[in-house]
């Protein structure tokens, strides 16, 4: 079990199978198809599912595919004194598993209703063994991950206005965001834009009020937000 909030689902509401195939899972140099990870996932694991706001547990040995929803990694210093770093919101077909120990180490919570398979650690060493080349496409999950928060440590020395829009690109550009006549509908508040961001609430304000007169955000409401792309002007 991921924590106390996660159960295994006895009949699945969405198709373990139709899960898409991640861009990073592409760049693997040696690998066996994607559905084979789906299908011996599906035959080792259980499909749970993770209400919001619910921290993963990596440091149990499971593994684990998102399917549907939202997981936000951070990336964490191994004394844990430092700040969290927001690295990136994690989407379907992204990958979770225990890292070996380094400079950095990772953190995992869900923003909506999430699921994911669940290989446990008791089976772990079996499905690995089941996946064609699997050590090789750990490494380009962990590549992609280390990538992403080597840029997300560029931002720390960014401005706070940077920033806030560096998380809101990631929510955009995140499966869970909704296209509409009014903009792409993102579920989220500016105390977690903030937060995600690591910024304070007066310099916040003020961010958010730049973004706003620009018309590239509006808040409708408490915990949503509608975005609209830069238009370029024609000369």
């Amino acid at each position: 079990m991921a924590n106390g909030y996660s159960h295994a689902m006895k009949q699945p509401s969405i198709a373990v199978f139709d899960t898409p195939e991640p861009e990073w899972f592409k760049t693997s140099p040696q690998k066996g198809t994607w559905t084979s990870w789906l299908i011996n996932g599906n035959h080792y694991g259980n499909l749970i599912e993770m209400p919001p706001k619910t921290t993963l547990d990596t440091d149990q040995g499971d593994f684990y595919i998102v399917l549907k929803g939202c997981v936000v990694a951070f990336a964490l210093t191994l004394d844990g004194r430092s700040k969290a770093v927001f690295v990136d919101a994690l989407r379907q077909g992204d990958m979770i598993w225990p890292l070996q120990p380094k400079q950095v180490r990772f953190g995992y919570e869900t923003r909506s209703l999430t699921y994911l398979l669940q290989v446990p650690r008791a089976r772990y060493e079996e499905f690995m063994k089941s996946n064609g080349y699997s050590e090789t496409v750990l490494m380009a999950a962990e590549l992609n991950l280390m990538t992403k928060h080597s840029q997300s440590a560029q931002y720390l020395f960014a401005k706070d206005l940077d920033r806030i829009k560096r998380v809101i690109d990631k929510l955009v550009a995140h499966p869970d965001a909704r296209p509409t006549d009014r903009g792409i509908e993102v579920l989220a508040s500016k105390d977690e834009i903030r937060t995600l961001a690591g910024v304070e609430r007066r310099s916040a304000s003020r961010a958010f009020k730049i973004l706003e007169d620009e018309g590239a955000l509006k808040f409708n409401g408490y915990k949503t937000f509608l975005f609209q792309h830069p238009t370029v002007e024609s000369a």
